[in-house]
């Protein structure tokens, strides 16, 4: 049996409307199914758990980054798989599985029943499927992009916004602690995860790995802006790490990030606030229904 969570904002309303599309594959398929419509933000991770613990074998989450992190925190801990049906925005998670946009193609790999186990992230106590969190000039960008999702799409949402960003900029400063050593530093990028892509398809941990049992770290300290808009066509093919004088990469199981004051953290298509931020990774934490 699979249960669909449906995320009816995802990617403007573009989830609700494959309902019916959804209702007439299964129907073709002869599949057991059952549809749930979320009504509030986190009613995802309510629904999703009650539907694993009520015997559905898959959960999917029919949205985009933000709809399969709920999902992803309900199902965790039962047997249960994930699955996803990308209609959000930036569908990263997606992205980087291969999982296939159109929607019957999307419900041939559920069916198919060929389960990966992962590794995940646990941010200040959030499982999230890691695809990356981040704070600095992208989380600030990332907030800012909510308001061109309206006219853009993808990578271009966050394109417009990092422009508008990037001039009143204020590098945060921070303690980053990790493997024994404490770094002090301006950063005007930081990120952590265990996939590789971020606002729409940009490559910002082009080296991460799900199944190595590691997180991977990039930071960028204080540069001028002048060097930030020659870095960002190569971020956006995960070329920037070459880039060894303005980015710092590691490999870690754990980072952690005091700040004087709350800063903005984008995890997973969400912003949150705090002055701690606490990443580690979750080795083999969900299991994954993929190509």
């Amino acid at each position: 049996m699979i249960a669909f969570i449906v995320n009816p904002v995802a990617g403007g309303g573009r989830a609700y409307r494959k309902i019916p599309e959804i209702r007439r594959i299964m129907k073709k398929k002869l599949i057991d199914y059952k549809i749930f419509i979320t009504k509030y933000a986190g009613h995802g991770k309510i629904l999703a758990r009650k539907a694993a613990l009520s015997g559905f074998k898959v959960v999917v989450a029919v949205g985009g980054d933000g709809t399969v992190l709920e999902v992803v925190n309900g199902i965790k801990g039962t047997p249960a798989a994930l699955g996803v049906i990308p209609v959000g925005t930036g569908n990263d998670f997606a992205r980087f599985f291969h999982i296939p946009k159109k929607i019957e193609k999307a419900i041939d790999v559920l069916i198919m029943g060929n389960v990966k186990v992962i590794d995940a992230a646990l941010i200040n106590g959030i499982l999230t499927f890691g695809n990356i969190a981040s704070t600095g000039i992208a989380s600030e960008t990332a907030a800012l992009a909510v308001r061109f999702k309206k006219f853009l799409s993808g990578i271009w949402a966050y394109l417009v916004a990092l422009l508008n960003v990037l001039f009143r900029y204020k590098p945060y400063s921070v303690k980053i602690k990790m493997d024994g050593k404490e770094i002090k530093k301006d950063i005007t990028i930081f990120a952590a995860g265990v996939l590789s892509y971020y606002a729409g398809g940009i490559k910002l941990l082009p080296g991460a790995d799900p199944h190595d049992g590691c997180l991977d770290v990039m930071i960028v300290g204080r540069v001028n802006k002048l060097k930030i808009l020659v870095l960002l066509p190569l971020v956006i093919f995960g070329k920037h790490v070459h880039l060894k004088s303005l980015v710092e990469t590691y490999r870690t199981k754990k980072v952690e990030i005091e700040a004087d004051k709350e800063i903005p953290i984008t995890v997973d298509g969400e912003i949150l606030y705090s002055s701690k931020i606490e990443i580690k990774v979750e080795e083999n934490a969900i299991k994954l229904c993929t190509l």
